[in-house]
């Protein structure tokens, strides 16, 4: 059992990583600019570490799917590996995209969008994270559940805390017990904490 959970425990925290690498932390490569800061402010350097786009944002994030978040008074858009703005700065909170989908919050709502910056699923989320192997989690009011990418739920509103998905599964909570649940929305008990 205790090895189950440990797997499970890792499955979970692995996503989190990559979304933090992916939102927060530097990602090496030829051709993929990376955040660097220089007197207060971020820009990004190539792997040989020129300057490749002038330290003018108040927050940068790495590259995902060719897109990174940068932000500016506290409104958040997306740059090209060019520079070129080609989603305005307009959110008041932004996430990388993941599978072609960025969580994005105007006000206190969260919804998605594509790479154009258009609206995908409507801002009507408290939480929202970037989808993995289809899926995202959500939250609405105090509750977690995940969505598919038309924005419909696929596994309802039922949690006190979720992760994104690993290899087939994720660690949720509900009623102080950890449970590990598949895509389809299946639950296996993992551990209680009464």
């Amino acid at each position: 059992m205790w090895k189950e959970l440990s797997r499970s425990i890792l499955a979970s925290i692995l996503p989190i990583a990559w979304l933090c690498f992916t939102n927060c932390n530097c990602k090496i490569g030829d051709e993929i600019p990376t955040p660097i800061r220089i007197e207060g402010k971020w820009g990004y350097a190539n792997a040989s570490g020129q300057l490749v786009i002038s330290p003018k944002f108040d927050d940068a994030c790495p590259f995902s799917e060719g897109l990174a978040k940068v932000a500016v008074n506290k409104k958040s858009g997306y740059i090209n590996s060019s520079g070129q703005l080609i989603i305005p700065l307009r959110y008041d909170e932004a996430l990388g995209f993941l599978q072609g989908f960025a969580p994005v919050r105007l006000g206190q709502k969260w919804g998605y969008i594509n790479q154009k910056g258009e609206p995908i699923i409507a801002f009507q989320f408290h939480e929202a994270w970037g989808f993995s192997e289809g899926l995202a989690c959500v939250k609405v009011e105090d509750k977690y559940g995940y969505i598919n990418q038309e924005g419909e739920f696929a596994i309802s509103l039922q949690f006190d805390s979720a992760r994104a998905f690993v290899d087939g599964s994720a660690i949720v909570e509900r009623d102080e017990q950890l449970w590990n649940i598949d895509t389809a929305g299946r639950l296996q008990i993992l551990h209680t904490n009464n």
